[in-house]
């Protein structure tokens, strides 16, 4: 090995130095330029997220208007309910359609590609009441009578009963006295047992509500007051006050029959969808007047798929996504 003199080795130490400065230096810029390169990558993902969220939500929104749209404008059965499902499918897919390529004309001024089409859609019942003056009997007069026999998706269940024709309880939170006082009932029962929702006239004059869980547990609501009570299973409120309990009668799940106790104790209004066939019987109970009548059924759409794609300059997000029907 040569020998260093001791210029040489200053030299060498002032090379070594002058080398690992430059790296240092290197190393910062490098180090540096990767904070600035994920600060702008997290903003521009905070961005676009914000973007598809909003797209997203505009094209859920849009085909669930479109689906309210198609349920109440073209469910008349008279042609047949294959007809009636053929012509709510077209009017749905058509109407999601048209808004997705107006959506796409707008983002496309942005450099971004989108697109939201229906890729699926459930047929359904909706059965309803609209004369307000009527009782919520059967057809044909009974105050106990089952309207599903078997479904195993209800959505939208919705009341409103004048407070004038309720039957007076006391307690609301006594369920033998409930029974006894004849109050109207609806009844959801599956393989875990029934849950039922009570609407009665407190002894003071307000009304009020008492849903009973599948496991006997009472939840009462309200006191409410007015001429007329409104139950929103879907919202889960009585006259726009909230009622969580409400929420165990618009889901999906196990087989269910729907069925309505001292019906006679009940005036008003109802409507609810269901995820069977409008003719499938016994699942409908087909003594429910077709199109029209007190009560009556119409073909309805239960819920629909969508796949929404947002394709931005850094962003790509595609996804389907269930929309149930508001329409009742």
């Amino acid at each position: 090995m040569a020998d260093v003199s001791g210029d040489d080795r200053g030299q060498l130490v002032l090379v070594t130095a002058l080398a690992m400065a430059t790296l240092f230096v290197v190393l910062a810029l490098l180090v540096n330029t990767t904070i600035y390169t994920g600060n702008v990558a997290a903003r521009s993902d905070v961005s676009e997220s914000a973007t598809v969220v909003n797209y997203r939500t505009e094209a859920l929104d849009a085909a669930e208007r479109t689906l309210r749209y198609a349920n109440r404008h073209e469910n008349d059965s008279g042609d047949g309910s294959d007809a009636a499902y053929a012509r709510m499918n077209d009017s749905l897919r058509r109407g999601v359609g048209n808004w997705s390529d107006a959506a796409a004309a707008h983002e496309a001024f942005s450099g971004t590609a989108t697109r939201t089409r229906v890729v699926g859609a459930t047929n359904g019942t909706r059965i309803a009441q609209t004369n307000a003056s009527r009782t919520l009997s059967s057809p044909g007069g009974a105050t106990e009578w089952t309207p599903v026999f078997d479904a195993t998706g209800v959505r939208d269940l919705r009341f409103a009963l004048g407070t004038a024709s309720l039957a007076t309880v006391s307690d609301g939170e006594n369920e033998s006295e409930l029974l006894a006082s004849g109050a109207f009932r609806a009844n959801l029962t599956d393989a875990a047992g029934t849950r039922s929702v009570f609407v009665y006239d407190l002894s003071g004059g307000d009304t009020g509500v008492t849903v009973r869980g599948a496991d006997g547990t009472l939840t009462a609501c309200g006191p409410v007051t007015g001429e007329t009570v409104t139950l929103d299973a879907e919202a889960a409120t009585v006259d726009g006050q909230p009622c969580s309990a409400l929420s165990r009668f618009d889901e999906s799940g196990d087989a269910f029959s729907l069925s309505f106790d001292s019906a006679d104790a009940a005036a008003g209004t109802y409507s609810f969808v269901v995820d069977r066939e409008v003719d499938d019987d016994p699942a409908v109970n087909q003594s429910i007047s077709l199109d029209s009548g007190a009560p009556f059924r119409t073909a309805a759409l239960y819920d629909a798929t969508v796949r929404v794609v947002y394709h931005g300059p850094d962003t790509y997000y595609e996804a389907e996504t269930e929309v149930p029907d508001a329409s009742a």
